[in-house]
């Protein structure tokens, strides 16, 4: 038990529930994280938050592990959304900082590998962070939530449609081989 799963028992919580908490509030965080941006100098669709590198900071120290799952979720699921902009130029384009706009082509790049990568450390950390039974309620109440945040964000439509027919196949293609 480390010193943050320690510390949230020692308070009354257990901690697969401290870690489980952590995990969905770090994911609700992540799913805006990446707008960040809009309030700083880095510019909309800045490399810094439009990437993986929040939740990598976070796998710093193991005690943050349950924050990195949640925020590589909920920032993944954001770039999802991103990489269907109605037009990708201008405000749309993924910025370097100090270097500039990536091209469109870059920007679509940058923004699907980084949203794979995010969803893919989230779905590692979530195995190995979390018993089975509280991974599935956790992708459960991180799927309502992102489904709620896809259905009102643009490009939201896409991903959830794409998120929708890659379980429908997973399904299909589970009760096949069983």
């Amino acid at each position: 038990m480390d010193a943050g799963s320690a510390a949230c028992h020692r308070r009354g919580m257990p901690p697969v529930v401290a870690a489980a908490t952590i995990s969905i509030v770090a994911f609700l965080i992540g799913l805006t994280l990446p707008d960040l941006d809009l309030h700083l100098w880095l510019g909309h669709r800045s490399a810094v938050t439009h990437s993986v590198v929040p939740a990598c900071v976070l796998l710093m120290r193991r005690r943050w592990y349950p924050a990195a799952c949640g925020m590589a979720g909920g920032t993944g699921l954001h770039l999802a959304a991103d990489t269907f902009p109605n037009r990708m130029i201008g405000y749309a384009t993924v910025k370097l900082p100090f270097a500039g706009a990536l091209s469109a082509g870059a920007s679509y790049t940058w923004l699907a590998i980084n949203a794979l990568a995010g969803l893919a450390l989230a779905a590692w950390l979530a195995r190995r962070l979390h018993a089975p039974v509280v991974a599935v309620l956790l992708a459960i109440a991180a799927g309502v939530a992102g489904a709620r945040y896809l259905w009102r964000t643009d490009g939201g439509w896409p991903v959830l449609a794409i998120a929708v027919a890659g379980a429908w196949l997973t399904w299909r293609w589970r009760a096949r081989v069983a």
